[in-house]
């Protein structure tokens, strides 16, 4: 009976010395999940910001501000020019485009010259009194917001020009530094790396 109670307490000091310790740290898997979807957020946020502010999305901005000008100036201008106050000069055009809250939205009067300013770029406005013509000339400020676009309302007699709609026209490269003059005919507009787009939605009335 000795040897039997010896040999048990022995057994159990030896025993308690192999067992190891538990670490009663957990790791939930949720936290890790909540990571994983927190970080998945961030990276399609990033993604709709990269699209939504590009340089696609820029020039359909400029091209809707470029198309929007054009038709209020055409508007004001043929107006004016059907109740004998044809204005003299693209300043007195825009001042009175102006004045009748013809201006579209974001855009506003920035120089002596025609030119007019927007969140992602510059209009110049070509005007032509006699015969009438205009025309949008619009330039990004940086690279991501697009190539120069030309508008062109039509104008019957207007050499090159589409007169069943607005006629567009876009550089066909981002570096393009040389700009069209003023009412040039189309060819001279394509040889200087510009190309025509549709504009369907642009269908101006004849003054």
């Amino acid at each position: 009976m000795v040897s039997l109670i010896l040999v048990v307490r022995l057994s159990s000091v030896i025993f308690s010395k192999g067992i190891g310790m538990v670490d009663p740290r957990i790791s939930f898997a949720e936290d890790h999940t909540r990571q994983i979807l927190e970080k998945q957020r961030q990276q399609q946020m990033a993604a709709f910001v990269a699209v939504s502010e590009g340089e696609v999305s820029r020039t359909e901005e400029r091209i809707r501000q470029a198309t929007a000008l054009a038709t209020a100036t055409s508007l004001f201008a043929g107006s004016e020019a059907l109740n004998r106050r044809t204005p003299p000069g693209v300043n007195a055009l825009l001042a009175g485009v102006k004045s009748a809250r013809l201006m579209p939205p974001g855009m506003q009067i920035s120089g002596s010259h025609g030119e007019v300013a927007g969140a992602h770029g510059k209009a110049f406005v070509r005007y032509r009194p006699e015969p009438l013509a205009i025309e949008i000339l619009s330039l990004g400020n940086v690279r991501d917001d697009g190539p120069a676009l030309l508008v062109r309302i039509p104008v019957d007699g207007m050499s090159g020009t589409n007169t069943s709609g607005a006629a567009l026209y876009m550089a066909t490269s981002l570096e393009q530094s040389r700009v069209p003059a003023p009412f040039a005919h189309e060819a001279e507009i394509v040889a200087l790396g510009f190309a025509p787009e549709p504009l369907r939605a642009a269908k101006l009335p004849k003054p």
